[in-house]
């Protein structure tokens, strides 16, 4: 075979492979997240700090993005029917990790136990929550630690409000809430001033988005979603999404 015959092959191979890279990409110009309401980094309508984030990281690789809403429980079906792509805000534990494929961190979230105020209780970490009722996001991570505290009553909810709402009306003891979530609500409803957020953290979880790994393009999305993250990061926007909620507490 000539050289001229082989720079010819060559030639042709590569422009395949370009061809069929371009359409794999094409497969992927759009995207669907989901979550459950969770302000202020998902509001009702999809907006606030996740989609923020998730839009600019995603738009810097020309996709573009849907965030639809439901309870969380239902995302994760959702997710398993590949009727979503992908779920917006997912903390990585070792049996989700058998299933899903998880992105880069995108924030960092710190949960505390929250009470009434006037419950005097030297809160010392989970074990303070021993004999006690406890109210929580049904389908979230940390209920694998909550289900080795002994004697520890869960009861399921749809969403941090509900949560805080049975302790503030004595219906549970506590409530596991993301801390600044937790301010956030208080913003909103006053009426919760009468709850405190007790120190030392429960738990201290990165946050990711998570694809199922049956998606025929799961690892595609998770690579480019932690491209684009790293050029919204080197370009300043990701300080500036996480200023305009945080201000002065913006993560680094």
């Amino acid at each position: 075979m000539t050289k001229i015959c082989m720079s010819k092959q060559l030639k042709v191979v590569l422009i395949a492979l370009t061809f069929f890279v371009s359409i794999s990409h094409a497969q992927v110009s759009k995207v669907i997240g989901g979550h459950n309401p969770w302000p202020p980094y998902i509001e009702s309508d999809g907006s606030g700090l996740v989609r923020d984030i998730l839009l600019a990281a995603f738009g810097s690789q020309g996709m573009e993005l849907e965030i639809q809403i439901a309870p969380f429980s239902r995302m994760i079906v959702l997710l398993e029917k590949r009727e979503v792509d992908f779920i917006a805000a997912l903390w990585w534990t070792e049996k989700r990790h058998k299933t899903i494929l998880f992105s880069q961190p995108y924030f960092h979230n710190e949960l505390a136990v929250v009470s009434k105020k006037n419950k005097l209780i030297n809160f010392r970490g989970a074990k303070s929550l021993q004999y006690k009722s406890v109210a929580a996001i049904r389908g979230y991570a940390y209920h694998d630690l909550l289900q080795s505290i002994e004697q520890l009553k869960v009861i399921d909810v749809h969403s941090l409000h509900a949560c805080l709402e049975l302790v503030h009306k004595e219906r549970a003891d506590f409530a596991i809430a993301d801390q600044l979530a937790f301010k956030h609500e208080l913003r909103l409803d006053p009426s919760l001033n009468d709850l405190v957020a007790h120190s030392p953290v429960l738990l201290s979880w990165p946050l990711h988005i998570g694809v199922n790994r049956a998606h025929p393009n799961a690892k595609e999305i998770i690579r480019r979603f932690n491209q684009g993250l790293m050029q919204i990061k080197r370009e300043g926007r990701y300080q500036q999404i996480i200023a305009k909620y945080f201000g002065e507490h913006a993560q680094r």
